[in-house]
């Protein structure tokens, strides 16, 4: 049996054009029967908000960018043999990665502290006197964040809190929101020229496997402190991979495809000021160290496997 509602609404707007709004509730009435097939009710179906149509932001800088790294790599994959640039490398002796000549050239990197989660720690980045460096400076605070304080319990657990700085390098994004890896290929040691202040200071690499599995590889810079600069060599061999924040017990060389940033941490416990002057980040071939291993051994073959035994 036809519902006399749809049926009047219908008719309504086939007389008085500006019931057309009533038209279209009868299109969205719908008639509900039981199993039995007599009448239970009707439900008007809920409308869609509409959406309109967004348009296609181009982040012009970043498409630049993007497009002259697309040209480098065509460019160089049809040039004859001896201008290609990843056979150049082959017979660099080093490569620098970052210097500081320019203040552009801080752009490509970002701080963070334990102020960023209620801590009271500060830094900050910028060219020294002589404008060829980076100084990187502030001044660490151990002083617990408020939501970290701890308990009046005698009982509850009073885990340690120290404050923290780092620096670390922005990883390029291409137009397509897409990661491009550094290219660690051709050499085997990281060579830094620094000037510190005596504490010591943590080289991170960050390293991208994908499906969501990421180490980092880390090694410690100790600083003399002073006026005088030195050069601090770190081979690939050398870097501990952790992940998220724990050690790994079986140690992996480093995928030289897929490393993605460095970061310079400090978090030794010392509360006070801090200075670091970068002059570059650099990378060497040093023919004293392997280059597609690790040196630390595997705990879970029977022998040492670098013991030669």
């Amino acid at each position: 049996m036809a519902n006399p509602l749809v049926w009047v609404l219908h008719s309504a707007g086939r007389r008085f054009p500006s019931l057309t709004a009533a038209r279209r509730i009868s299109t969205g009435l719908r008639l509900m029967q039981n199993d039995e097939g007599d009448e239970s009710g009707i439900t008007v179906k809920k409308e869609t908000p509409h959406k309109p149509p967004q348009r296609l932001a181009i982040h012009w800088p970043k498409f630049r960018q993007s497009w002259k790294h697309i040209q480098f790599d065509i460019k160089n994959r049809f040039s004859p043999m001896k201008k290609q640039q990843h056979l150049k490398r082959l017979t660099k002796e080093d490569h620098v990665v970052y210097y500081f000549r320019n203040p552009d050239d801080l752009r490509y990197w970002y701080l963070m502290t334990d102020e960023d989660i209620g801590g009271y720690s500060w830094s900050e980045l910028r060219q020294s006197k002589n404008e060829m460096t980076a100084l990187f400076r502030g001044y660490l605070s151990n002083r617990r964040p408020r939501d970290r304080l701890l308990s009046e319990d005698p009982l509850a657990e009073r885990p340690r809190f120290s404050g923290f700085a780092f620096m670390e390098t922005k990883p390029f994004i291409t137009v397509l929101d897409k990661v491009e890896f550094m290219s660690f290929i051709g050499f085997n040691v990281i060579k830094l020229r620094i000037r510190g202040d005596g504490r010591k200071y943590m080289l991170e690499a960050h390293c991208d496997l994908g499906l969501g599995y990421n180490l980092m590889y880390t090694a410690p810079v100790h600083t003399n402190g002073g006026p005088l600069w030195q050069e601090v060599k770190i081979p690939y061999c050398k870097l501990i991979a952790s992940k998220k924040s724990g050690l790994l017990s079986k140690q992996s060389p480093m995928d030289l495809h897929k490393m993605t940033n460095f970061r310079f941490l400090l978090n030794d416990g010392i509360e006070g000021p801090f200075q670091l002057e970068i002059d570059y980040i650099a990378f060497e071939r040093d023919y004293n160290f392997p280059f597609e291993d690790n040196d630390y051994y595997d705990p879970w073959l029977p022998i040492n496997s670098n013991s030669g035994g």
